[in-house]
Protein backbone atom coordinates (compact mmCIF):
# COMPACT_ATOMS: atom_id res chain seq x y z
CA UNK A 1 0.00 0.00 0.00
CA UNK A 2 1.20 3.57 -0.79
CA UNK A 3 1.96 6.26 2.29
CA UNK A 4 -1.34 8.13 0.24
CA UNK A 5 -3.36 5.26 1.53
CA UNK A 6 -2.71 5.67 5.41
CA UNK A 7 -2.80 9.63 4.91
CA UNK A 8 -6.09 9.52 3.03
CA UNK A 9 -7.70 7.89 5.95
CA UNK A 10 -6.93 11.10 8.42
CA UNK A 11 -10.23 12.85 9.37
CA UNK A 12 -8.71 16.08 9.18
CA UNK A 13 -6.30 17.66 6.77
CA UNK A 14 -2.89 17.83 7.97
CA UNK A 15 -2.24 20.73 10.35
CA UNK A 16 -0.03 23.48 9.54
CA UNK A 17 0.49 24.33 13.23
CA UNK A 18 1.40 21.10 14.03
CA UNK A 19 4.74 21.34 11.53
CA UNK A 20 2.39 17.85 9.54
CA UNK A 21 4.32 17.21 6.56
CA UNK A 22 4.31 13.53 6.35
CA UNK A 23 6.73 11.48 4.21
CA UNK A 24 6.02 9.57 1.50
CA UNK A 25 8.64 7.81 0.14
CA UNK A 26 9.74 4.72 1.21
CA UNK A 27 12.80 5.16 -0.34
CA UNK A 28 14.13 8.19 1.60
CA UNK A 29 12.25 5.82 4.88
CA UNK A 30 14.83 2.96 4.38
CA UNK A 31 17.76 5.50 3.71
CA UNK A 32 17.51 6.58 6.91
CA UNK A 33 16.39 3.70 8.92
CA UNK A 34 19.96 2.23 7.18
CA UNK A 35 21.64 5.06 9.64
CA UNK A 36 20.20 4.18 12.39
CA UNK A 37 22.79 1.27 12.85
CA UNK A 38 21.22 0.00 16.39
CA UNK A 39 21.08 -3.92 17.05
CA UNK A 40 18.40 -6.33 16.70
CA UNK A 41 15.37 -5.07 19.34
CA UNK A 42 17.38 -1.79 20.73
CA UNK A 43 14.62 0.54 21.54
CA UNK A 44 13.77 3.71 19.25
CA UNK A 45 11.77 6.85 20.58
CA UNK A 46 10.15 8.20 17.20
CA UNK A 47 8.46 11.72 17.79
CA UNK A 48 5.92 12.82 14.94
CA UNK A 49 5.16 9.18 12.66
CA UNK A 50 2.38 10.48 11.40
CA UNK A 51 0.71 7.91 9.63
CA UNK A 52 4.08 5.61 9.89
CA UNK A 53 6.19 5.77 6.96
CA UNK A 54 9.32 6.17 8.86
CA UNK A 55 8.01 3.40 11.46
CA UNK A 56 6.92 0.85 9.21
CA UNK A 57 10.46 0.67 8.36
CA UNK A 58 11.68 0.47 11.43
CA UNK A 59 9.46 -2.10 12.82
CA UNK A 60 10.71 -4.38 9.15
CA UNK A 61 14.67 -4.01 11.25
CA UNK A 62 13.15 -5.44 14.72
CA UNK A 63 13.94 -2.30 16.87
CA UNK A 64 11.09 -2.07 19.64
CA UNK A 65 9.40 1.53 19.48
CA UNK A 66 7.79 3.77 21.49
CA UNK A 67 5.85 6.63 18.92
CA UNK A 68 5.22 9.69 20.44
CA UNK A 69 2.32 11.85 18.49
CA UNK A 70 0.53 14.62 19.49
CA UNK A 71 -2.52 14.66 16.44
CA UNK A 72 -5.31 12.14 17.69
CA UNK A 73 -6.10 10.79 14.17
CA UNK A 74 -3.01 10.41 13.17
CA UNK A 75 -2.58 7.80 15.94
CA UNK A 76 -5.86 6.88 15.36
CA UNK A 77 -4.42 5.70 11.77
CA UNK A 78 -1.17 4.14 13.48
CA UNK A 79 -3.06 1.70 15.69
CA UNK A 80 -4.62 0.37 12.61
CA UNK A 81 -1.67 0.01 10.58
CA UNK A 82 0.18 -1.51 13.61
CA UNK A 83 -2.38 -3.94 15.21
CA UNK A 84 -1.14 -6.79 16.46
CA UNK A 85 2.64 -5.96 16.38
CA UNK A 86 3.94 -6.39 19.75
CA UNK A 87 6.87 -4.24 19.11
CA UNK A 88 5.33 -1.02 18.92
CA UNK A 89 3.77 1.20 22.13
CA UNK A 90 2.12 4.38 20.47
CA UNK A 91 1.68 7.55 22.58
CA UNK A 92 -1.22 10.40 22.15
CA UNK A 93 1.37 13.08 23.36
CA UNK A 94 2.93 16.16 23.29
CA UNK A 95 6.84 15.43 22.44
CA UNK A 96 7.19 18.98 24.39
CA UNK A 97 5.64 17.32 27.58
CA UNK A 98 6.19 13.50 27.30
CA UNK A 99 8.08 12.10 30.30
CA UNK A 100 11.04 10.84 29.18
CA UNK A 101 12.13 9.51 32.44
CA UNK A 102 10.21 6.77 31.39
CA UNK A 103 13.23 6.04 29.07
CA UNK A 104 14.97 3.75 31.00
CA UNK A 105 17.24 0.35 30.63
CA UNK A 106 19.99 0.28 28.39
CA UNK A 107 20.75 3.03 25.33
CA UNK A 108 17.72 4.54 23.43
CA UNK A 109 18.33 6.12 19.59
CA UNK A 110 15.97 8.91 18.76
CA UNK A 111 14.60 8.63 15.15
CA UNK A 112 12.25 11.27 13.68
CA UNK A 113 10.95 13.69 10.85
CA UNK A 114 10.78 16.22 13.28
CA UNK A 115 8.33 18.72 13.11
CA UNK A 116 9.31 22.09 12.13
CA UNK A 117 7.61 24.26 15.00
CA UNK A 118 9.27 22.04 17.76
CA UNK A 119 12.34 20.45 16.10
CA UNK A 120 15.30 22.80 17.27
CA UNK A 121 13.61 22.84 20.72
CA UNK A 122 13.13 19.65 21.07
CA UNK A 123 16.65 18.68 20.17
CA UNK A 124 18.08 21.19 22.72
CA UNK A 125 16.04 19.86 26.01
CA UNK A 126 16.80 15.86 25.39
CA UNK A 127 20.33 17.00 24.26
CA UNK A 128 21.11 18.62 27.60
CA UNK A 129 18.44 16.63 29.70
CA UNK A 130 18.53 13.02 28.50
CA UNK A 131 21.73 11.68 28.20
CA UNK A 132 20.06 8.37 27.93
CA UNK A 133 19.04 8.47 24.41
CA UNK A 134 22.93 8.37 23.09
CA UNK A 135 22.31 8.61 18.96
CA UNK A 136 19.91 10.53 16.96
CA UNK A 137 19.15 10.18 13.24
CA UNK A 138 16.53 13.32 12.30
CA UNK A 139 14.75 14.98 9.56
CA UNK A 140 15.48 18.90 9.85
CA UNK A 141 14.81 21.99 7.95
CA UNK A 142 18.54 22.47 6.26
CA UNK A 143 19.05 25.79 7.95
CA UNK A 144 19.19 24.01 11.08
CA UNK A 145 21.08 21.28 10.23
CA UNK A 146 23.15 23.83 8.66
CA UNK A 147 23.82 26.05 11.95
CA UNK A 148 24.30 22.34 14.24
CA UNK A 149 28.14 21.83 12.22
CA UNK A 150 28.42 25.45 11.66
CA UNK A 151 32.30 26.68 12.74
CA UNK A 152 33.10 29.54 14.42
CA UNK A 153 33.32 33.19 12.30
CA UNK A 154 30.91 31.66 9.90
CA UNK A 155 27.31 33.03 9.18
CA UNK A 156 25.47 29.99 10.59
CA UNK A 157 27.60 29.85 13.66
CA UNK A 158 25.31 30.32 16.67
CA UNK A 159 24.46 28.96 20.57
CA UNK A 160 22.99 25.73 18.65
CA UNK A 161 26.81 25.54 16.93
CA UNK A 162 28.28 25.83 20.30
CA UNK A 163 25.74 23.43 22.13
CA UNK A 164 26.27 20.19 19.03
CA UNK A 165 30.26 20.88 18.99
CA UNK A 166 30.38 20.44 22.92
CA UNK A 167 28.21 17.34 23.28
CA UNK A 168 27.81 15.39 20.26
CA UNK A 169 29.69 14.36 16.77
CA UNK A 170 26.96 15.69 14.39
CA UNK A 171 26.93 15.03 10.75
CA UNK A 172 24.58 16.53 8.20
CA UNK A 173 24.01 12.84 5.62
CA UNK A 174 21.89 13.81 2.41
CA UNK A 175 19.02 16.53 1.84
CA UNK A 176 15.26 15.55 0.80
CA UNK A 177 13.46 17.31 -1.66
CA UNK A 178 10.24 18.58 -0.95
CA UNK A 179 8.79 16.26 -3.31
CA UNK A 180 9.04 13.17 -0.56
CA UNK A 181 6.50 15.50 1.73
CA UNK A 182 2.67 14.86 1.82
CA UNK A 183 1.98 18.16 1.78
CA UNK A 184 5.05 19.66 0.37
CA UNK A 185 6.83 22.29 3.10
CA UNK A 186 7.74 25.31 2.30
CA UNK A 187 11.68 24.61 2.82
CA UNK A 188 13.97 21.65 2.39
CA UNK A 189 15.21 19.26 4.92
CA UNK A 190 18.55 17.34 5.77
CA UNK A 191 18.76 14.03 7.66
CA UNK A 192 21.32 14.22 10.34
CA UNK A 193 23.17 11.62 12.79
CA UNK A 194 23.93 12.93 16.21
CA UNK A 195 26.39 10.67 18.50
CA UNK A 196 25.89 12.24 21.97
CA UNK A 197 28.03 9.87 24.35
CA UNK A 198 28.48 10.53 28.19
CA UNK A 199 30.81 12.78 29.40
CA UNK A 200 32.84 13.57 32.71
CA UNK A 201 32.14 17.00 32.90
CA UNK A 202 28.83 17.73 31.46
CA UNK A 203 27.68 20.55 33.53
CA UNK A 204 30.84 22.72 32.67
CA UNK A 205 29.38 22.48 29.01
CA UNK A 206 26.16 23.28 29.93
CA UNK A 207 27.45 26.43 31.46
CA UNK A 208 29.45 26.96 28.22
CA UNK A 209 26.59 26.60 26.19
CA UNK A 210 24.31 29.25 28.59
CA UNK A 211 27.29 31.70 28.07
CA UNK A 212 27.35 31.21 24.34
CA UNK A 213 23.54 32.06 24.24
CA UNK A 214 24.68 35.34 26.14
CA UNK A 215 27.48 36.44 23.83
CA UNK A 216 24.69 36.13 20.99
CA UNK A 217 22.19 37.78 22.54
CA UNK A 218 24.56 40.43 22.09
CA UNK A 219 26.71 39.39 18.89
CA UNK A 220 27.68 43.08 17.48
CA UNK A 221 29.16 43.60 21.02
CA UNK A 222 32.85 42.68 21.79
CA UNK A 223 33.36 40.03 24.39
CA UNK A 224 34.76 42.56 27.15
CA UNK A 225 31.53 44.06 26.99
CA UNK A 226 28.58 41.21 26.65
CA UNK A 227 30.25 38.70 28.79
CA UNK A 228 31.53 41.11 31.31
CA UNK A 229 28.96 39.92 34.02
CA UNK A 230 30.93 36.56 33.62
CA UNK A 231 34.64 37.09 33.18
CA UNK A 232 37.07 40.06 33.39
CA UNK A 233 39.68 41.24 30.58
CA UNK A 234 42.61 39.74 33.24
CA UNK A 235 40.92 36.37 33.37
CA UNK A 236 40.45 36.88 29.32
CA UNK A 237 44.42 37.51 28.95
CA UNK A 238 44.82 34.40 31.22
CA UNK A 239 43.06 32.38 28.72
CA UNK A 240 44.71 33.80 25.57
CA UNK A 241 41.38 35.54 24.23
CA UNK A 242 41.04 39.08 23.11
CA UNK A 243 38.81 40.86 24.77
CA UNK A 244 38.27 42.72 20.97
CA UNK A 245 36.50 39.42 19.80
CA UNK A 246 32.83 39.04 19.60
CA UNK A 247 30.37 36.02 19.92
CA UNK A 248 30.83 34.29 16.73
CA UNK A 249 35.27 34.76 17.21
CA UNK A 250 34.95 31.88 20.17
CA UNK A 251 35.45 28.45 19.14
CA UNK A 252 33.05 26.07 21.35
CA UNK A 253 36.17 25.17 23.23
CA UNK A 254 37.08 28.52 24.12
CA UNK A 255 33.61 29.05 25.78
CA UNK A 256 34.27 25.61 27.18
CA UNK A 257 37.71 27.79 28.90
CA UNK A 258 35.43 30.82 29.78
CA UNK A 259 32.84 28.48 31.43
CA UNK A 260 35.96 26.83 33.67
CA UNK A 261 37.62 30.24 34.39
CA UNK A 262 34.20 31.90 35.26
CA UNK A 263 33.69 29.05 38.31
Amino acid sequence: MSEYFWIEKLTNKPKYKLGQNFLIDTNISRKITKLVQGQLADPILEVGPGTGSLTNELLKDNYRIKAVEIDKTATDVLHERFSGIPNIEIFNEDAMEFDYQTLTGPWWIFVSNLPYNIGTRLLINLITEVPVIHRYVVMVQKEVGERMVAKAGTKDYGSLSVLFQLFTETKIQFDVSKNCFYPQPKVTSTVVTIQRESLFDEDIRLKAFEISKIAFQQKRKKIRSSLSSIINEDQLMKLNLDANLRASDLSPEDYLLIAKESK
